[in-house]
């Protein structure tokens, strides 16, 4: 991620009046800011400029503020009028002993207290008697003590905020799909709720989830078709909810133009950075349900913050709540305290149904960080399927991709085999999908031996001895493109995913897929701007799932022990449902697993009582 800056700069001695637009594609961000800083102010403190290089570059990884030294003459750096304190308009701000741009403290305070009204702004109480019922039919075949879907759904009818973390397969859907149920239930009219996530995959994937368990429910009598149709299984992507605008960051809903809706559920929540989620929240109605699903072990937003991790730092029940939701759920629902003022509204899932065998134990050995348990999975799984328990299987590669490319390109091929058969065969593009869906490589870096460009390099180079593709031919059937920016004009959006395909005439076309389930085209003239994606990174393939995934791991010399951490792997591995292939050293996945991502925010501490 790199920050661009563009201001008319003011006149400085020596210069004309007419001032001086800087070019973005020729300077950077921390140099336009600490030249910006510098004319407005020639005599500014020399340690607060060098807290603002930090400041800008820290930015660029994802950072909110920089902690201001101890030492600091903090009146000396507000006398120089290039630092305020909250409710200033200026372009640095101090506050709670750290450093912001002024942008991110406002989207920072202005997200806390949005929050910390929504906590304490509960929605009537459902009827107890009523509600126990309800949760009695809808968790009767649960035998889990405690039950934290059941707990999780008891408390977000109580509230108009609710948070909900848990990895793949913990149930967050069907926790979903119960407490809209009996949201409706509950009202005394039909709810307007609103499905959103942040790129069109994942609301998809969201879309199908929620009408899959839609139809587990009625088949077990609990959903009737009135109440089916009352709950949406049409997902839209956030930046088409709130209404993107070409050419600007501002949307078209905001807190004077607020969205029409009584519940909105926003899916794969750590994928949103910070000013994202306050333009979100700000525009929604009063009395609007907040409902953010996702989870905090995976990796934070590409841009600036960590919402989703701030949000469920601390968690707890006070001791009146915990008793009324032992009373309504049955269960024995423990007292803790959080310091958090939203920490009743964060619940965590644990079980996970999805993963019982090697790949949750390793996700869950990369998580913890337990380096014996992570040797031990990985010594069978060389080069054979180590799967100790349910269907799930493990492949190593315990080698560095830079001395062995024609090892890399065989899994490669092997893994794509299924997708170049489906498009040799001409079949429908709802097929094709399927089959390249079935198998993803996935990658931290774009550039190196353990790349996404490397990848993308040898399939393609390999298509070319096979006759499939000409030398340089850019667009070929088969070719897989990813939209790395939101094409508004063609209501593409940044990680939407692509696939060329000749129709019955052999012209080309990508296809994308349509919220109908079947796909739409776009001619590949309109398209300037994609990028082949036979591999993607890490971070765009958050909010997809592949059956099979095989990681590239960069070696030490490669920039790993830089790029590599305990999220962005356990986020690659539990992409896969039934298959993992880890291609890198040992030393390196260990290295991961003890190196957490943590981000530096003021957020959870504003969030504090």
């Amino acid at each position: 991620m790199i920050n661009t800056f563009t201001t008319t700069l003011p006149p400085i001695a020596n210069e004309t009046n007419t001032g001086e637009k800087i070019d973005v594609e020729k300077i950077d961000f921390s140099s336009a800011l600490l030249d910006l800083l510098r004319r407005k102010n020639p005599n500014a403190p020399v340690d607060l400029l060098g807290l603002v290089t930090q400041l800008a570059k820290a930015s660029e990884r994802g950072d909110v503020c920089v902690d201001i030294p101890a030492q600091t003459d903090l009146a000396a750096w507000l006398a120089s009028g290039l630092v305020g304190e909250a409710g200033d308009f200026m372009p640095l701000i101090a506050s709670h002993q750290r450093l912001y741009l002024a942008r991110y403290h406002a989207y920072e305070s202005r997200l806390a207290a949005q929050l910390r009204a929504m906590a304490l702004d509960a929605p009537p109480a459902p009827d107890e008697a009523a509600l126990a019922a309800h949760v009695q039919t809808f968790f009767a075949e649960s035998h889990e003590n405690p039950d934290w879907q059941k707990i999780a759904v008891t408390a977000a009818l109580h509230q108009r905020l609710s948070i909900v973390s848990g990895g793949p397969g913990t149930g967050k859907t069907t926790t979903l799909i119960k407490l809209l149920t009996l949201l409706q239930i509950s009202s005394d009219r039909v709810l307007n709720i609103a499905l959103a996530a942040p790129t069109g995959k994942a609301a998809m994937r969201m879309q199908a989830a929620i009408s899959q368990g839609k139809q587990d429910l009625a088949k077990k009598g609990l959903l009737s078709a009135a109440l089916a149709a009352q709950i949406p299984d049409q997902a839209t992507t956030l930046h088409r909810l709130l209404g993107s605008q070409f050419n600007s960051v501002q949307f078209r809903h905001h807190a004077a133009r607020p969205l029409v809706l009584d519940v909105l559920v926003l899916d794969e929540a750590s994928m949103i950075d910070l000013a994202l989620m306050s333009k979100l929240v700000d525009a929604l109605p009063p009395q609007a349900r907040l409902i953010l699903l996702g989870d905090k072990d995976q990796l934070a937003s590409v841009e600036a913050g960590a919402v989703m991790g701030d949000l469920c730092e601390e968690s707890g029940f006070s001791p009146d709540f915990a008793a009324k939701l032992s009373r309504l759920t049955g269960q024995v629902v423990e007292p803790s305290f959080s310091a958090s003022a939203i920490g009743e509204h964060v619940l965590t899932l644990h079980k996970s149904y999805r993963f019982s065998g090697v790949i949750g134990e390793l996700a869950r050995a990369i998580n913890a960080g337990d380096l014996r348990k992570i040797s031990a999975l990985l010594l069978p799984a060389t080069r054979q399927p180590a799967t100790p328990a349910g269907d799930e299987a493990l492949i190593w590669y315990p080698s560095n991709p830079a001395a062995s490319g024609q090892d890399l390109s065989a899994p490669l091929l092997a893994g794509y085999a299924p997708f170049f058969a489906a498009v040799a065969a001409k079949a429908s593009p709802s097929d094709v999908f399927a089959a390249f869906d079935a198998f993803r490589v996935l990658s931290p870096v774009r550039q190196g031996a353990a790349s996404v460009a490397r990848v993308n390099h040898l399939i393609e180079a390999q298509l070319v001895k096979q006759g499939l593709r000409m030398n340089d031919q850019v667009w070929y059937a088969g070719r897989p493109v990813l939209v790395p920016q939101n094409l508004y004009d063609l209501a593409l959006y940044n990680g939407d995913i692509g696939l060329t395909l000749a129709d019955e005439h052999g012209k080309l076309w990508v296809h994308f897929p349509a919220s109908d389930g079947g796909t739409r085209k776009v001619a590949p003239a309109r398209l300037p701007a994609v990028e082949t994606a036979f591999a993607m990174t890490v971070h765009k393939s958050q909010g997809s799932e592949f059956a099979h995934v095989l990681l590239l791991l960069p070696s030490p010399n490669d920039g790993g022990n830089r790029v590599l951490s305990r999220e962005l792997v356990y986020t690659a591995i539990t992409r896969a449902r039934q298959q993992v292939s880890l291609w890198g050293e040992e030393s390196i996945i260990t290295s991961a697993s003890r190196k957490g991502i943590t981000r530096q925010s003021g957020l959870a501490q504003r969030l504090l009582t």
